[in-house]
């Protein structure tokens, strides 16, 4: 009678080294899953943000460049005047011939100085007195600026012995205005006769270049 042949036993020796590798490897993902928990998470997160922030970079450059640009097209915006220094010296320069042919002196309020007539000062009687223009109350005021409100705006003032000259604006055109009359209840105005101070005035005045 045949015997049957036990089953072979494996080693102790091989099994336990079998068990030792399993246990390292359990080791070793447990320990990097330990310390590395969001690895992964952690990186998309990072280069999301790094994208994130180079997109606000480039919106900020472009919003610069914009303000930059649109401040490049704004000008400066020069107020208009209808009376210039170059102007005031033309004149000066004519009244000074002109006087002379008619036998008369003038004094004049062109390099910012001032000229009394019947006891008053001018310019100042223009902000403080009553100006009437053929016997009608107009309202006057000593600028150079196109936007002044006023009827007529006095560029420059010319007195002597018996007469006041006024050079103005009146409705955007050159006038020149002459009295004799001192101020008592204030002073009244009319457009000169004299034919040659007008056109010379006339003249000055197309000759601004800021019009």
């Amino acid at each position: 009678m045949r015997h049957m042949k036990k089953p072979e036993k494996r080693s102790f020796g091989s099994i336990n080294s079998v068990v030792w590798v399993i246990l390292a490897l359990i080791v070793v993902i447990a320990g990097y899953k330990f310390f590395y928990p969001n690895h992964v998470t952690n990186t998309t997160s990072s280069s999301d943000r790094s994208s994130s922030t180079k997109v606000i970079k480039v919106e900020e450059g472009k919003s610069s460049s914009s303000k930059a640009h649109s401040s490049s097209k704004k000008t400066k915006k020069t107020e208009k005047k209808i009376w210039t220094d170059k102007q005031d010296s033309e004149l000066a320069a004519f009244i000074s011939s002109w006087q002379q042919t008619m036998g008369q002196t003038y004094t004049g309020t062109n390099a910012n100085a001032s000229v009394s007539f019947g006891g008053v000062s001018f310019p100042d009687y223009l902000s403080k007195g009553q100006i009437y223009v053929n016997q009608q109350e107009v309202s006057m005021q000593w600028t150079r600026s196109e936007k002044a409100d006023s009827e007529y705006k006095v560029v420059a003032v010319y007195t002597g012995d018996q007469y006041m000259y006024l050079f103005t604006f009146h409705n955007g055109q050159p006038e020149v205005l002459v009295t004799s009359q001192s101020a008592s209840n204030g002073m009244n105005f009319k457009v000169t006769e004299n034919a040659d101070l007008v056109a010379e005035f006339q003249k000055v005045a197309a000759e601004n270049t800021d019009k």
